[in-house]
């Protein structure tokens, strides 16, 4: 196996291109953009109605975190469902393997092309949410906040990141890119959507509980919140897990998340260093994972 980063580049580049001028890709992105954009006027509509306190970030921004916890997994699952799928399928696969380009420059360069997409679609859905809410209250964005604002749009990436390791790992695995957009949507119903639901469901039927503050069966329900991606976004930026339509939210912490600038950075990562953690190790198991199914998949056609 040899590694040369500037095959890896020229393939990431490629993938990028192939990603930005992409009809689908394009709509995508508007869309996105538009859904941030409206969220985050109507929010600023609101802010007044916020405590003296608050900041512009925590009143006018902080509502659009649920929606990005539930929208941006669909970025990444749209540019990683069909990743190497669809190279396969068309035989440009094993037409890349007869020039001097190895497999692991193929996956890393399509991880790069993605991840650097990913990047810029929501760098722009989140500048051009803040800069609404900006024009609309009349107010000014404080070097503070705008510290926060660029942690908050990393850490959106790192949980976004999550589903495109996914859709790539499925996008390995299965023969037809239909099968593997299925099964991303699936998943990210699963952890997203109704994952609240399930773990009820989960914790009644193990315990033989019904769920009641402080039974068994409540504090099950909680603890396998933290299998959702989703909770540990939610929880590390703005201070409540979330885990979708059914489920157990957890209380509001004294620190409200990243988008709080009450609290100081050291104050906010001594709350919330488990979620962080998790937001950090997860994409990288899961790209792992996809680099080594990569490598010893047979993509003879």
């Amino acid at each position: 196996m040899k590694i040369s980063f500037k095959n890896s580049i020229a393939i990431a580049q490629k993938e990028f291109a192939d990603n930005i001028f992409s009809p689908v890709f394009l709509v995508l992105l508007i869309t996105f953009t538009l859904i941030v954009f409206s969220s985050s006027y109507l929010n600023g509509l609101e802010a007044g109605q916020f405590a003296k306190g608050s900041t512009l970030l925590m009143s006018g921004f902080s509502g659009v975190v649920n929606l990005l916890g539930w929208f941006s997994p669909l970025i990444g699952i749209a540019l990683g469902f069909d990743a190497i799928v669809k190279e396969q399928k068309s035989g440009s696969l094993n037409v890349l393997l007869t020039h001097p380009v190895f497999r692991d420059n193929i996956i890393i360069g399509k991880m790069l092309g993605a991840m650097v997409t990913l990047a810029l679609v929501l760098g722009t859905s989140t500048i051009v949410s803040i800069s609404s809410l900006l024009l609309l209250l009349g107010d000014t964005i404080s070097g503070i906040e705008l510290g926060r604002l660029i942690l908050f749009i990393g850490m959106t990436f790192l949980y976004s990141l999550i589903f495109l390791g996914i859709g790539i790992i499925i996008s390995i695995i299965v023969k037809d890119a239909s099968d593997s957009l299925v099964y991303n949507v699936v998943i990210w119903l699963g952890l997203c959507a109704v994952f609240g639901a399930i773990a009820v469901s989960i914790a009644i039927l193990l315990t033989g509980q019904s769920i009641n503050l402080g039974s068994t069966s409540f504090g099950l329900a909680l603890n396998l919140g933290n299998i959702s991606p989703l909770y540990h976004y939610t929880e590390a930026t703005v201070g409540q897990g979330f885990v979708g339509w059914g489920g157990l939210g957890s209380e509001s912490a004294a620190i409200r998340g990243i988008l709080d600038t009450r609290f100081t950075l050291s104050q906010w990562f001594g709350e919330f260093w488990m979620n962080l953690t998790a937001l950090i190790v997860t994409p990288i198991i899961l790209l792992v994972i996809a680099f080594i199914a990569f490598l010893r998949k047979d993509i003879s056609t």
